[in-house]
């Protein structure tokens, strides 16, 4: 599949990242359910892909923990980083500390990127189960 503007390969959450020396990266103890009033810092990990058309000079990305209710109880940014054509691979990880996790139910890990010109050029949600 040939994208025209860069995209989200793939975003998880998980404990932590590292990365050795040569680029490769460890995922530490990645999950989809978390459980309510346990508070700890976790990473969003993102993998974006460049497309092959566009003029922004760099890119931006935001995430977001959203409650139930609609609140925003985390966020953080990445970047400005390139995106330059297809071949380009940008993986981002954003540390996120002090959740309200207090109540249980469907939270939201939204993700968005901008470009260099403030337009959002994608955003996607995934669910995040508090019990």
């Amino acid at each position: 599949m040939v994208h025209s503007q860069p995209y989200l390969q793939a975003a998880l959450l998980c404990e932590g990242v590292t990365t050795d020396s040569e680029g490769h990266h460890d995922i530490h103890n990645e999950f989809s359910q978390y459980t309510m009033g346990y508070s700890q810092p976790f990473t969003v990990l993102t993998i974006w892909r460049g497309g092959s058309e566009g003029d922004a000079d760099w890119y931006r990305e935001k995430s977001e923990i959203i409650a139930p209710d609609g609140r925003v109880v985390a966020s953080g940014e990445n970047g400005p980083f390139t995106l330059a054509d297809s071949t380009y691979r940008q993986v981002n990880s954003l540390l996120l500390e002090n959740i309200d996790f207090t109540h249980d139910g469907t939270y939201e890990v939204r993700v968005t990127l901008t470009d260099s010109h403030d337009n959002v050029i994608t955003s996607a949600s995934y669910p995040l189960t508090v019990v």
